[in-house]
């Protein structure tokens, strides 16, 4: 898929989906998120896509916040006030909803909803000349829509710093905290995501699909109610080809092949 804001691109068993505004820093507004948001679910429905990657294009900046335009009151901000849906908002959720494991490829500076995509991604690379924040004090805002994502990954003191500072972490202080997995340097930046990437295709698609399932549904519930779904999903997965398939293959002392079944 390309348009004139997001491309999309299937390689092997990834599929990239690229903000293409760079001019604008890879700002997000509507078109976006409603951009990447259709990339995705076309990629989470094609059985060749083992891994989702989110980028920015360019090296200066992964996403740059929101792109804010002035309203008719002259406030940062165009938004229905009796409406409170916001794509913003929506984008997070389907990334953060997506059965297949998604990465975010930060080539540049990540602000504001760039911090919170990155949250709402299973895994991080970082370029070690990025930077990542929330700044919208700056502008007389607060991150609402992003604290959801970002309460899930961050520590909460280290949350509250960048929110009420507007501060933006160097690469190695997100490694620190864990908001990234890796970082690197921006030659090797493709060569780290790939290393990524490869390691997930090897695995089982259908556990994997399991078990974000399961992840996502265990993170709200009270220890007992976690270990009750825990136990039941088990003989579940157990069930699957795939299971019957990598037992088999462990056996058989071979590789398995993965059906996603």
């Amino acid at each position: 898929m390309v348009d004139n804001v997001v491309h999309s691109q299937a390689r092997g068993h990834e599929t990239r989906i690229t903000i293409c505004r760079p001019d604008q820093r890879n700002a997000l507004n509507r078109d976006v998120a409603e951009g990447i948001t259709a990339a995705l679910l076309t990629a989470e429905a094609d059985p060749e896509c083992r891994v989702i990657v989110v980028t920015g294009e360019g090296v200066r900046a992964f996403c740059a916040g929101g792109d804010l335009k002035a309203g008719a009151d002259g406030g940062p901000f165009v938004q229905d006030p009796a409406d409170p849906d916001h794509f913003a908002g929506r984008l997070f959720e389907t990334i953060q909803a997506c059965r297949k494991p998604t990465i975010a490829r930060i080539n540049g500076v990540a602000v504001g909803a760039g911090a919170g995509m990155i949250c709402a991604c299973d895994l991080a690379v970082m370029a070690d000349h990025a930077k990542i924040g929330t700044p919208e004090v700056k502008v007389g805002l607060f991150p609402m829509t992003i604290v959801p994502p970002m309460m899930r990954v961050l520590p909460r003191r280290k949350l509250m710093e960048m929110f009420i500072t507007g501060v933006l972490l160097t690469a190695d202080e997100a490694l620190r905290y864990d908001l990234v997995n890796y970082v690197t340097d921006s030659a090797g930046l493709d060569d780290k995501v790939a290393e990524l990437v490869a390691r997930i295709a090897a695995q089982s698609p259908t556990a994997i699909r399991l078990g974000k399932y399961a992840c996502h549904a265990l993170q709200d519930m009270t220890y007992p109610q976690q270990m009750r779904f825990a136990e039941t999903l088990l003989p579940r997965m157990a069930q699957t080809e795939d299971a019957r398939e990598g037992f088999a293959a462990f056996n058989e002392k071979r590789d398995p092949e993965w059906t996603g079944r």
